[in-house]
């Protein structure tokens, strides 16, 4: 339950404050077909940042074959096992 407050400040509501870390480094990329390992699906949108630290278990966007694709790196992923990654994804946002 909300409350108003006297003194209550509207600010406005910035999802670009809430949402991103690195503004310079981050991108945001619509989801075309699903992958279902890392749960994204067709029409997601992915917030992207190249300059977060990739590690096991986090969904990535990475380059295979020329193509984008999303994936969950696997526990044992070393960053010498030749997948060339483009970006960690930060946030999904998905219609309900």
């Amino acid at each position: 339950m909300f409350v108003a407050a006297e003194d209550y400040e509207d600010r406005g509501l910035s999802l670009d404050a809430r949402l991103i870390e690195r503004p310079a480094a981050t991108f945001f990329m619509t989801a075309r077909g699903h992958s279902p390992d890392a749960d994204v699906r067709d029409g997601d949108l992915l917030i992207v940042d190249r300059a977060e630290q990739p590690t096991p278990g986090r969904v990535v966007v990475a380059v295979v074959a020329g193509e984008l694709v999303v994936r969950r790196l696997p526990a044992g992923w070393r960053e010498d096992d030749g997948l060339e990654l483009w970006g960690v994804v930060r946030r999904l946002v998905r219609e309900p």
